[in-house]
Order: structure tokens, then sequence, then C-alpha cells
């Protein structure tokens, strides 16, 4: 197993381990099938029985998602128990040549739990392979910045949003109340636990309005994406926010009615 990165001593440990508990497992086992020649794979299930899982014997597949390589095996490599059972799974993707010895499930299982060493090594395969895995999911989350949401104090006066500004976080008002304006005529008020904001994120457009604070205030800021995430995830915050907006919408339009007398 090869980890993209930078060496890891811990990593080498393991992997040596991996090699020393596959051939544990296979020792004593039937591979009498020659091994399988595979090119330009981009998915090796596809290609397969669920039944299968297989024994590299040369070259290397990438385990891969959303088109990038989490993990590539080489020669020597036990793979493919995610789909044989019936667990979710990457795609095992094969950029050149690679050859594969093709072996059965059910029999591999049969071969393992028939001896009690077998077992042994069969329980430290899985907890190490998962100690691998874990490392680099770690390994590729250090290069991603984690966006959460974000606490800002205002003081009355102070601008929350700017008309014209490009829409980057949804907000929200922990404690406190805020005003708002469009063309500089005040159009709307917003108090505690309103959402607001969220409107230009899913047009794409400026914002319309600017967000003044009246009084002293607590907002939560949500970057952009996590925002939309949350939607998709929670439909409950959709239908929420949804009605936070038509009451928002009523309420200017009786103040534009207002205005207009």
């Amino acid at each position: 197993m090869y980890l993209p990165g930078k060496p890891n001593e811990g990593v080498d440990k393991l992997n040596t381990r991996m090699q020393q508990l596959t051939k544990g497992l296979l020792d004593g086992f039937p591979m009498e099938q020659d091994a399988l020649p595979l090119e330009g794979i981009d998915d090796l299930y596809q290609h397969f029985d669920n039944n299968q899982i297989f024994l590299i014997t040369d070259g290397m597949l990438h385990l891969t998602h959303d088109g990038q390589n989490i993990v590539s095996f080489d020669e020597g490599d036990l793979i493919g128990f995610n789909r044989a059972f019936d667990l979710p799974s990457p795609n095992l993707r094969a950029d050149e040549f690679v050859e594969v010895k093709l072996i059965d499930r059910d029999a591999f299982l049969r071969h393992v739990y028939s001896d009690k060493r077998r077992q042994h090594y069969w329980s430290h395969f899985l907890m190490t392979q998962n100690s691998m895995l874990m490392s680099q999911v770690a390994e590729l989350s250090k290069g991603q910045s984690q966006t959460i949401a974000g606490f800002q104090n205002c003081q009355p006066g102070d601008v929350i949003i700017k008309e014209g500004d490009e829409a980057e976080h949804v907000y929200t008002i922990i404690s406190g109340e805020a005003d708002v304006f469009a063309d500089g005529v005040k159009v709307g008020e917003i108090g505690e636990d309103e959402v607001f904001g969220a409107m230009a994120v899913f047009t794409g457009e400026k914002r319309s309005a600017t967000v003044q604070a009246r009084t002293a205030c607590t907002i939560m800021a949500v970057p952009q994406h996590e925002f939309v995430n949350l939607i998709e995830a929670q439909p409950k915050a959709a239908v929420n926010l949804i009605e936070n907006l038509a009451r928002r919408i009523i309420a200017m339009n009786q103040q534009l009615i207002e205005q207009q007398k």
C-alpha cells in the first residue's frame, strides 16, 4: 500500500506489517488461477462480481474519490474487501498495466477461519488497514482549511452587510437588533434568531441591501458553501429560512405601502 504525501515512519511500519499479515493469511491457500492482466479501468468493481477479492501481482491500483487518489495498492496487496462484504467503497482505478489474481471471498474466509492463527492474522489485518487509512484521512485533512461558523460582536451603527458587496456569508443575529436599508431608505428590521443575507447566496448576485446594527449585536456568520451544505442536509432548515424570508418580504412591502401614503 502506498499513501500519497510525505514519507511517514509510522505508516511505513504499518505497511510492512500489512505485507507480513497478507502472507500469513494466504499461506496454504490454493492460488492456481493465472494472474489476470488489466489496463485503463476506471472502476474495477464494474468488471467483477462482488464476491471477488484481489491479490495484486504486478502494477498498481488506485483507490479514488471525486477524481482524487486516496491510496494506491501495489504488488502483494490484498484488496476488495469493502465491496466483497457489500460495504460502500470508493473506486479502484487502474491507470496503466496491472495484474491481479481473483480470489473467491467465501473460499478465502473458509481458509481464514479454519485456523486460529489465521483468524488472529485476519483481525490484525483489518485493524492495521483501518489504521493506515485513518492516517491518510488525517494527512489529507491537514491541507484543507476547516470552515466553521464565526461570531462577531457589533456596536450600534456598525455595518454588517453592505449593499453591492459580494455574498460570502449568511448571518444569524444571536442577540440584538438590526435595520435593513436599500438605497439609503429603511425597508426592514431584523431581530434575534433571524437569518439574513441568504438571498444573495442563492441567487449569486451582490448584496441588495445594507444591514446595520441598531443595538449591540452578536452575529453568527456561516461561510456560503457551509450554509448550502446545511440546507441540503437539513430540509427543515430550508423551510424555516423560507418562512423567515416570507415574513420579511411582507413586512418590507407593508413599510413601502406606509411610505407611499
